[in-house]
This record gives structure tokens, C-alpha cells and sequence, in this order.
């Protein structure tokens, strides 16, 4: 976009330095979760660097922008579109929906009311099914804090933000009512952009916050997804063992954004030749 259209972007990376899996990975350690959180950080531009990527114009991170997440909920509420519930505040999806000017799940309608999809974006420290919730697909905007979890003052009392919220209000506190373009992994569409969608529609009083999104497909070894588990996982420094960023880059360039990009010999025969 910058080399070839001379377009002036303003590159926008935000991190999430505090959720569910963090707190759950940081207390197996018995570290701090910031310790965990700045090591990922720091491994991930790390490897960016040795693939000669450019690093973003700006870098958010959660842990410093609660305030501005608490101002941006206390909106949404003031705006009718949230609900305080025992300590947590959550997203009325119902409301939401029914306005004649929004319209929730605009991503993948189809996948509102998957239980097992909403659960993951809510995260495993949430309790399932809670009660709280005026609607199953409700999703927290602010989480009341469980003993030994990290916390932070808010009028709604103590606790952190919720994953989504995150992303809507440390965007918007740099670009504003509208962002031109929005990337993330195809696994994210539902619920995770859908509800950064809805959320900063409330905020702004909107019918499109994102112009553009651009959903990456994922990455596959020899034809199976990467997972640990299936113990097929190597990481970019293990690549750069045996291939240079080039040819690892022009492996990228081989497949389309959206789709599934393999790697294997054959795939990297490729790429190199």
C-alpha cells in the first residue's frame, strides 16, 4: 500500500497483554501475568524483525489504556446498549439488534447462538451459560475480577475488560469513528470482530465503523493446521534454520491471503525455485 499506491497508512498493532489465557498461562508459571505478556510481545517483533517486516506506526497495549475502556463502556451504556450485572457489564446483543439502524453478527450471521463459538469468546475463566446474561449471546464489555485474578477500579467495581472491548477502544482513541481497513485470522470473524463491531456501532452511533476487513487464512505443515498438539509446530526461527526470510516471504506471496498457506517441502521446492 505505502511502495506501490503511495497511500500515507497509519499502521495500527494492538496487543492484548491481559485475558483469560494469560492470567491461566502466567499463573501456571507463578509469574506475573505482565511478565508473560511483555516475553510473547517481545519474542513476536522479534521474529518479525528477523522476516524484515515493518514494525507499526503504533503499538496499543490493553494494560495501558483501562481508562479509556471504562470512558468507552460507560458510553455504550449511557447510549442504551449495555447493562451492568454483580460487578460485570455486558453487551446487549438483543437491543442492539433490533435498532432500525444496526444490526448485529453482519460478519457471519449464521454462527449467532453457537455455544461452543460464543464460549471461546468469552474465555475459559467465564462461567458458562451465566445467568447474568439477558441473552446467550450477550458478551462481557467488563468482567468482575475473581480472586486471583488481575483487577482495576471502575464505577461498575473492581475487574478488567472484557477481550473485545479492548480492540474497539484503543483503535478508535487513534482513527477515530472509522477504521479503512481491519485484518485479523479468519477464526476471528465470529464472534470477535463481529462483537468489535457492534460495540463500537453503539459507541459512535454508526451503521459501519470497519470499511474493509481482511481475514487471513491459517497456517497448515504439510497439510494439517499447526497445533502442538498434533505436534507438527515449528516456530520462525526454526525455518530461518534452513531457509532465508526471502524465501520464507515469497512462500506468503504464493497463496492467497484468505486461504490456508501450507508449508512443506514441496510448497518451499517452490518458493525457492
Amino acid at each position: 500500500l505505502t511502495d506501490y499506491f503511495n497511500y500515507d497508512v497509519n499502521y495500527i498493532m494492538n496487543v492484548t497483554d491481559v485475558d483469560d489465557k494469560i492470567i491461566i498461562r502466567s499463573n501456571a508459571r507463578s509469574i506475573p501475568f505482565t511478565q508473560l505478556a511483555r516475553e510473547q510481545e517481545a519474542a513476536f517483533f522479534e521474529d518479525m524483525k528477523l522476516l524484515q517486516v515493518r514494525p507499526p506506526n503504533v503499538v496499543t497495549r490493553v494494560t495501558e489504556y483501562v481508562p479509556e475502556i471504562i470512558a468507552y463502556i460507560e458510553r455504550i451504556i449511557s447510549n442504551g446498549f449495555a447493562y451492568t450485572a454483580n460487578g460485570s457489564v455486558y453487551f446487549d446483543t438483543v437491543t442492539f439488534g433490533n435498532h432500525p439502524d444496526h444490526s448485529y453478527a453482519k460478519l457471519q450471521p449464521l454462527s449467532v447462538g453457537d455455544s461452543s463459538l460464543l464460549q471461546d469468546g468469552e474465555g475459559a475463566l467465564s462461567d458458562a451459560g451465566t445467568s447474568e446474561k439477558r441473552s446467550k449471546n450477550d458478551f462481557a464489555l467488563w468482567k468482575k475480577s475473581k480472586e486471583g485474578e488481575p483487577s482495576w477500579e471502575s464505577p461498575f467495581g473492581p475487574g478488567r475488560p472484557g477481550w473485545h472491548i479492548e480492540c474497539s477502544a484503543m483503535a478508535s482513541d487513534i482513527t477515530g469513528p472509522v477504521l479503512d481497513i481491519h485484518s485479523g485470522g479468519v477464526d476471528l470473524k465470529f464472534p470477535h470482530h463481529d462483537n468489535e463491531i457492534a460495540q463500537s456501532e453503539a459507541y459512535f452511533g454508526s451503521q459501519q465503523w470497519v470499511n474493509y476487513f481482511l481475514h487471513v487464512g491459517h497456517l497448515d505443515i504439510d497439510g494439517r493446521k499447526m497445533s502442538k498438539s498434533l505436534k507438527n509446530f515449528i516456530s520462525i526461527k526454526e525455518a530461518l534454520e534452513t531457509f532465508s526470510w526471502r524465501q520464507i516471504r515469497f512462500l506468503f506471496l504464493l497463496h492467497r491471503f484468505d486461504a490456508p498457506m501450507d508449508y512443506s517441502p514441496d510448497t518451499m521446492d517452490r518458493a525457492v525455485t
